[in-house]
């Protein structure tokens, strides 16, 4: 799955940047080698397993455990795992991120460093942004939706789980959105990348950090309010077209996130 050059390369860089151990439970569907009617296949699941397994074998800090999401139900719930493929990392600090689909393309990179992240428990953000994140007592969850081709929602994901090492109330989540169109359906998901909060306030595009905390902090301190639709003010490019056949209605991407 992951050329050997890559794999050497990567290898090296968890030797280098990981600090403590990492933990990855990753939830799939059961294969019963049958098609069973209105059971829909998992595209991805099993790619996507054998690609974390390969991680894992790269380094003696990550370990990995594999979940039937079918039979390990109150395992899944734990973790709030809904939908497979489900990956979940965990490190020392109680953080856990999540992420929805097969972290491949532009992801992948910024897998690979948010895996060295909650090794570190080392948040890139400000000081002021991290004690701002840290007075939240509440639970505020957020969701990130990207694809393999958007240059700049590895940023907005990244960010994501930034802010979930500063504070483990903030509960990220990365959805690969082209696996996954029915959601992409319910939350009107037409550019990427696409960051909820609270499933009230959206902010479409890549946005500086000090936009992004600003409205984590909104949302945690008022239940009640209205969806806002917040642009950063390098949020109007878009990438290049993929080719034709790859498109599939992808939704496109624009932006730049801005970290320290």
């Amino acid at each position: 799955m992951i050329p050997l050059d890559d794999q050497d390369a990567i290898r090296l860089k968890f030797a280098q940047e990981m600090l403590g151990p990492v933990k990855i439970d990753y939830f799939t569907q059961k294969d019963l080698g049958i098609v069973v009617p209105g059971r829909e296949p998992c595209a991805y699941c099993k790619p996507t397993g054998e690609m974390l397994r390969e991680l894992a074998a790269l380094s003696e800090l990550i370990s990995l455990r594999v979940h039937s999401f079918e039979d390990e139900r109150e395992e899944a719930s734990r973790y709030g795992i809904e939908r497979v493929p489900g990956t979940v990392l965990r490190g020392k600090n109680g953080a856990a991120f999540k992420f929805y689909g097969m972290p491949g393309g532009t992801e992948f990179p910024a897998f690979l460093d948010s895996i060295v992240d909650i090794s570190r428990n080392e948040v890139l953000f400000t000081e002021e942004s991290v004690k701002l994140l840290r007075k939240l007592k509440e639970d505020v969850r957020i969701k990130v939706f990207v694809t393999p081709t958007c240059p700049y929602c590895p940023g907005m994901a990244r960010a994501a789980y930034q802010m979930a090492l500063a504070n483990p109330r903030i509960k990220a989540e990365v959805i690969e959105v082209n696996e996954f169109p029915a959601l992409a359906q319910r939350y009107n998901v037409t550019a990427v990348p696409l960051t909820l909060i609270e499933d009230r306030i959206a902010i479409p595009g890549a946005v500086p950090e000090k936009a992004l905390v600003e409205q984590v902090l909104k949302a945690a301190a008022s239940p009640a309010a209205q969806p806002s639709d917040v642009r950063g003010p390098s949020s109007a490019a878009s990438p290049q077209e993929p080719p034709a056949d790859e498109r599939r209605s992808q939704p496109r991407g624009g932006g730049g996130l801005i970290l320290p």
